[in-house]
């Protein structure tokens, strides 16, 4: 790791880090993988989590939380490699409020 990165893209770095060893050494490719997402409740925070699977065909879930305030995104998709999930992961880290179970 690099000297200038801060505390947070170090914290992001070995999560990927150990979700990719954990990808490889757990599964076959290609597989179906489930991504799960916590956004809060507007159109344009869904509209960006999907955009990251265009292209790819997917099975997807949305609920509501019991306030509305949030919304479940869930997504399940076959994927090639734990680089194409981890790609997938970075690609909405601009998405403010996300969170990634």
């Amino acid at each position: 790791m690099s000297a200038q990165q801060n505390p947070e893209e170090e914290k992001k770095v070995a999560f990927y880090d150990r979700l990719k060893e954990e990808l490889d050494k757990n599964k076959e490719w290609p597989l179906k993988y489930m991504y799960k997402f916590i956004v809060p409740n507007k159109e344009e925070n869904e509209q960006k989590v999907k955009s990251a699977f265009d292209g790819k065909k997917f099975e997807f879930h949305k609920n509501f939380s019991k306030s509305g305030k949030y919304l479940s995104l869930t997504f399940v998709t076959e994927e090639n490699s734990s680089d194409d999930i981890i790609n997938r992961y970075r690609s909405l880290e601009s998405v403010e409020g996300l969170v990634a179970l």
